[in-house]
């Protein structure tokens, strides 16, 4: 458990490829901040449970939990803690309703999702699996919070600080960051990742156009000066402006890679281009954010009139222009 001066990092443990989550307490006169939860799972209750003792908080010492997006390993505890803390929990009211969107009980998101990759050239064998697969998380973020809403153009204290609310979408279409002007830090939550590029994803209901808008947020933030990012997966890092012309670059060089791939294919579905970059042996929880993903970056090309569609057989076909 790694600390810097009144925020700490916490590692909580996820059942799936990413491994960990990095949740952070933040210590104030007036108690502490948690932001981000991790999921509803066994695993990372015995986690808090075991940093509250190595740290000597107390649960009701917490006095605002604060959530970066909806996403389940940032988004999951949020009810549950809320209820042992009694506290609120600040989120932004677009990543909320996205997560009622997703994961509420009683939503047909998931049948709407698997329709949307069938149209997108999915076999049906993958199809079928896509609901049960997405009505799966519901058990790791019950009960949901109550909210408090928190916007961009505010400021929110953590510990003894103001850090001012920034809004990153592209992961996310409510994703907020909080930055510390006097020190400089930024908690990024998944707007910025050292080793890993966040997942920018087309879903049905959400951003018609994520990838522009992440490719925004990173130049809009490009001149921010930070001197450390706590990101919420891999190690805090200083290496902020070269981070996002990295990012920047990749996307850029993607974009290339799948024009010239309809271009020579001259009709060819998102699930083809998805199997080309990310290999066919995905499990449907990678799959999902794979092929998501390569429609974030086939759609952005489509809105600025890089490449053509057309839909054939009730498939959605890309073609160059």
């Amino acid at each position: 458990m790694n600390r810097w001066d009144d925020v700490i990092e916490v590692s909580l443990p996820l059942p799936f490829p990413l491994k960990i989550i990095k949740a952070y307490l933040i210590k104030g006169s007036k108690g502490y901040t948690v932001v981000d939860t991790g999921l509803h799972v066994q695993d990372d209750l015995d986690e808090w449970d075991r940093v509250s003792v190595e740290t000597g908080f107390s649960w009701d010492e917490v006095e605002k939990i604060v959530l970066t997006h909806y996403h389940p390993d940032h988004f999951g505890l949020g009810g549950t803690l809320q209820r042992r803390t009694g506290s609120p929990v600040y989120i932004s009211r677009t990543d909320f309703e996205q997560a009622r969107l997703f994961f509420r009980s009683d939503s047909d998101q998931p049948d709407v999702m698997a329709r949307f990759y069938s149209e997108h050239g999915l076999p049906a064998e993958w199809v079928e699996k896509i609901p049960g697969h997405l009505r799966g998380f519901t058990k790791w973020v019950e009960p949901f919070p109550d909210p408090t809403w928190i916007a961009a153009g505010e400021t929110i204290r953590l510990g003894n600080r103001e850090y001012r609310i920034l809004h990153t979408p592209g992961h996310a279409d409510g994703h907020l960051s909080f930055y510390d002007p006097e020190r400089q830090w930024l908690i990024g939550g998944d707007f910025l990742l050292p080793r890993i590029t966040p997942n920018i994803s087309l879903w049905p209901g959400c951003d018609p156009d994520p990838l522009s808008s992440y490719l925004n947020t990173l130049e809009r933030m490009k001149d921010l000066p930070v001197k450390k990012v706590f990101p919420s997966h891999g190690p805090v890092f200083q290496t902020y402006r070269e981070r996002i012309e990295q990012l920047q670059h990749h996307h850029q060089e993607r974009l290339d890679r799948m024009r010239d791939w309809v271009e020579e294919e001259n009709g060819t579905t998102a699930v083809d281009v998805c199997f080309r970059i990310f290999g066919e042996n995905l499990s449907v929880h990678n799959l999902r954010f794979a092929l998501s993903e390569t429609l974030a970056h086939l759609e952005y090309m489509y809105r600025r009139g890089e490449i053509a569609k057309e839909k054939r057989a009730g498939n959605w076909i890309y073609l160059g222009r």
